[in-house]
């Protein structure tokens, strides 16, 4: 027996995102978050062809049976504040800071102008930490 692991990109879509439902409280009162997310094509065209490609894999070996198995339940939401360094193109600066808001930092992946195939936590403490340094900087010299 043996398995393989393949990820890829997801398309960003505006559908896939994170809201808040109005309707349905939790135990504090606040509204609770809904996930939307879908397949994009692209996304069922290569996890299509990843199969595909897999079972080639296998069956070059001698492979007697090969089970596709559906992808892993769980997403990474990523870009909802995104970086840029003009406005018009998103909502936070190269050190995290919005835009439009002074001081106002977001530590996050939202930061992310798209996803990564693999797990953004440590590109995320990464920017976390980069960002950490910049504001204490700000802090010392007076600017924040």
């Amino acid at each position: 027996m043996a398995g393989m692991w393949l990820v890829g990109d997801d398309m960003p879509q505006e559908s896939n995102r994170v809201t808040l439902n109005t309707d349905v409280k939790d135990q504090w009162g606040l509204s609770v978050v809904n996930v939307n997310f879908s397949d994009h094509p692209n996304d069922i065209a290569m996890r299509d062809h990843a199969y595909s490609q897999g079972q080639a894999v296998y069956d070059a070996v001698g492979a007697t049976r090969t089970m596709p198995t559906p992808p892993y339940p769980s997403t990474h939401n990523l870009g909802t504040n995104r970086m840029s360094a003009d406005p018009k193109d998103g909502v936070v600066n190269k050190w995290g800071r919005t835009h439009d808001v002074e001081n106002l930092y977001i530590s996050d992946g939202s930061q992310f102008t798209t996803g990564a195939s693999e797990n953004p936590t440590l590109t995320i403490v990464a920017l976390a930490i980069r960002q950490a340094d910049h504001v204490a900087s700000e802090m010392s010299q007076g600017n924040l």
